[in-house]
């Protein structure tokens, strides 16, 4: 009877130990579980540079999130981040973010293959006309900045032609400002229109340019 009431106490000492030990492991299971699935809740599910799923997430200081393999080929012709232009260098590089979504990747049918391409492209397309559009108004800045300067300098140059084509006062104090400048104005002047002339046409380059890179994104892209 002693011997079959030990035994029974140990069964159940040892029963209770084992159901601990399960609630512990699911416990933490548990708590794994939902730590995962917040990661992954709070990564973004595409990249900036290809707009596809990320793959190995790397971010940088501004919270930008890339695929690796997109961030290595971007840096081999840039030292800066493609969202937010600072700069990536081996004092502020990208970080990897461990964790990351799953690697298996989906599976598309043809079709749509074909819609997520010409959604990426219409992307793209968006992007390069944004960029165009900034960079013709800068061009229609840098052309009014232009002309303003021509101006100037015709007139420190040859005061006494303004004064023949308009005779209204202010034009006369415009002109008595003009014929009191000096040579080193004149060379001020003619650097200031030099330069904006070089920077006149390094932008109308850069449009031409992005336009070619669109058209070549069309004739290659679309099906």
């Amino acid at each position: 009877g002693t011997a079959s009431l030990a035994a029974a106490t140990g069964w159940c000492r040892r029963r209770r130990l084992w159901n601990f030990r399960a609630r512990g492991i699911r416990n933490a299971t548990m708590a794994q579980n939902v730590q995962n699935v917040t990661l992954s809740l709070t990564l973004p599910i595409t990249c900036h540079i290809c707009l596809g799923k990320v793959r190995h997430p790397v971010i940088c200081v501004n919270n930008h999130v890339f695929c690796s393999i997109c961030i290595d080929v971007w840096l081999k012709n840039n030292s800066q981040c493609p969202a937010c232009r600072i700069p990536i260098t081996p004092d502020n590089p990208c970080k990897e973010i461990i964790g990351g979504t799953s690697e298996s990747e989906p599976i598309f049918s043809p079709t749509v293959r074909k819609h997520l391409r010409k959604t990426r492209l219409e992307l793209l397309h968006k992007e390069y006309e944004d960029e165009i559009e900034s960079l013709q108004k800068e061009v229609e800045e840098l052309r009014s900045k232009n002309i303003g300067l021509e101006a100037q300098l015709k007139t420190v140059l040859d005061p006494g032609a303004l004064s023949l084509c308009n005779t209204h006062e202010e034009s006369h104090q415009s002109t008595d400002e003009a014929s009191r400048a000096g040579p080193e104005t004149i060379e001020e002047w003619t650097k200031k229109l030099k330069a904006a002339n070089d920077l006149y046409e390094k932008v109308k380059d850069d449009v031409e340019k992005l336009n070619e890179v669109k058209n070549v994104c069309f004739s290659n892209h679309i099906t």
